[in-house]
């Protein structure tokens, strides 16, 4: 046994094999994870692929084509110049604005209220919790019928408002320019407020609870623990919740498409309906398609950068110690 041991101790560690280079392959073993042969061709065929269509698209945006076999002319800049000066295209940008301030609006608040009432001890709050949630997981296609009999000029509004005697205010909510977009948007209030309730709900779970008893201990009030401690350490939602919420503005297009279609008169029109009215309408122009959806793409990634720029500037100057 003792023979044993001391020749196996006395036995020299094999070095480890080196390559061409002259590295050792261990040493590259261990900067390769180990999981990259499972991920690389999904990751290859995703990413190639939406690459590849946003070259394509940028390539279709100096064509005039009807799409299939029909013949492509090339028309430089013009399909970029054609959307700047078409007065449907500001008017689908004006309701993505619109409709982004109000959703964010009503998405940040709702969540926070939604969230610290959760956060507090109330009876069936785990009901209320699904009730909350449940408009963020139905499809929209599921839910479009039911607010179109909710909006309709014989739905559910119109009868609550002529059973409280307000049958004046009654109106064709669907079928009116003036009315068309505030449908749409409160549609999209009310998908919205359960997402943010849910990042909220999460944020809040993670402040230290040391720092709300701290508080409470100074004598601060509810009011000053939210605007003070609560707020402040749920910014970086925030943010990314106007990130989505602008994103999610700029390519709407579903519950836009199954209640109004845009109209009527483009009044409730966005870049989403937009573009696939021009790829699949009767005078259809998929070079000036894929003009819009490039610049709705640039509009996407440099809002996008310049809010989470925003953010760090504002995180960056709350760390900064204050002058005495």
């Amino acid at each position: 046994m003792t023979a044993t041991t001391s020749a196996l101790r006395g036995r020299a560690t094999p070095a480890p094999t080196r390559g061409s280079g002259g590295r050792s392959t261990s040493k590259a073993a261990r900067l390769i994870p180990s999981g990259i042969a499972w991920i690389l061709p999904a990751f290859t065929i995703s990413v190639g692929l939406i690459y590849y269509c946003i070259g394509y698209s940028g390539y279709l945006s100096f064509f005039d084509w009807t799409g299939g076999r029909s013949p492509m002319f090339p028309v430089g800049i013009d399909n970029y110049v054609r959307a700047f000066t078409d007065p449907i295209f500001w008017t689908a940008l004006r309701n993505t604005l619109i409709y982004f301030v109000v959703v964010f609006a009503v998405q940040v608040v709702g969540g926070l209220l939604f969230a610290a009432l959760m956060h507090s001890r109330i009876f069936f709050a785990s009901v209320y919790k699904v009730i909350i949630v449940i408009p963020v997981v139905v499809a929209p296609a599921t839910l479009a019928p039911a607010h179109i009999q909710v909006w309709q000029t014989d739905g559910t509004v119109n009868q609550i408002l002529k059973t409280l005697g307000l049958g004046d205010v009654a109106q064709a909510w669907l079928g009116q320019s003036t009315t068309s977009l505030i449908v749409v948007t409160l549609v999209g209030c009310f998908g919205s407020v359960g997402f943010g309730f849910i990042l909220y709900f999460a944020g809040m779970s993670q402040i230290d609870p040391e720092m709300i008893e701290a508080a409470r201990v100074d004598g601060a009030s509810n009011l000053r623990m939210l605007f003070s401690i609560v707020l402040p350490n749920l910014r970086p939602i925030t943010i990314s919740l106007a990130i989505l919420n602008f994103i999610t503005a700029l390519k709407l297009f579903d519950n836009v498409w199954l209640i109004t279609q845009g109209g009527p008169a483009h009044s409730s029109e966005f870049l989403g309906t937009l573009i696939y009215a021009q790829t699949a309408g009767t005078s259809r122009n998929v070079g000036y398609a894929s003009a819009l959806s490039v610049i709705l793409l640039i509009i996407a990634i440099s809002v996008s950068i310049a809010i989470q720029r925003r953010g760090r500037e504002r995180a960056v100057k709350l760390e900064e110690p204050a002058d005495v």
